[in-house]
């Protein structure tokens, strides 16, 4: 009888919660690699504070390039300061989305160009919740294995359900 209750729990509740994290990539590894990535032009607006908070900064980022009629590429963040070491409301990072050659903005957004670098690039599928921890968890247990510092800025890209972070080398 306590067997029957004790499985009806783990098909009830923890086989759940298993799949649900499998179903949001928790599961997925990480995909580490160096290669050459830009140039891009980042339609942004400077942001100040918790970064939790960016991906609905992005959006208000998203309506006004639609109300200046600008058609976005895939969002991105550069974030210029590390959250493990910067209080939250010092933490700044650029949010936007990557846009043409041609494309031009308006206040209060503007145009950064990221150059072709050679980058650190963590990769990950996972849900826009946890892709972020895994990543860099990943990059920065990458760094300590090869005895390289963590450098910022880093380029976050959400794309297709996969996050790639970019850390310049060089």
């Amino acid at each position: 009888m306590r067997k029957r209750k004790w499985l009806g729990f783990v098909f009830a509740f923890v086989l759940p919660i298993i799949v649900a994290f499998w179903w949001w990539g928790a599961f997925n590894n990480v995909n580490i690699r160096i290669e050459a990535r830009g140039p891009y032009r980042l339609a942004y607006r400077e942001e100040t504070g918790d970064y939790a908070k960016l991906p609905d900064r992005q959006q208000q980022v998203l309506k006004i390039l639609h109300s200046q009629m600008v058609k976005t590429g895939a969002p991105a963040i550069l974030l210029l300061n590390d959250p493990r070491v910067t209080r939250k409301q010092d933490l700044k990072a650029d949010v936007g989305y990557l846009v043409a050659p041609h494309v031009q903005v308006h206040a209060p957004l503007k145009i950064k160009v990221i150059p072709l670098r050679r980058a650190l690039i963590a990769e990950v599928k996972a849900q826009p919740l946890l892709a972020p921890g895994k990543a860099y968890h990943a990059l920065i247990k990458y760094l300590a294995e090869n005895n390289q510092p963590f450098r910022l800025p880093t380029l976050e890209i959400y794309q297709n359900g996969v996050l790639t972070v970019e850390m310049n080398l060089q």
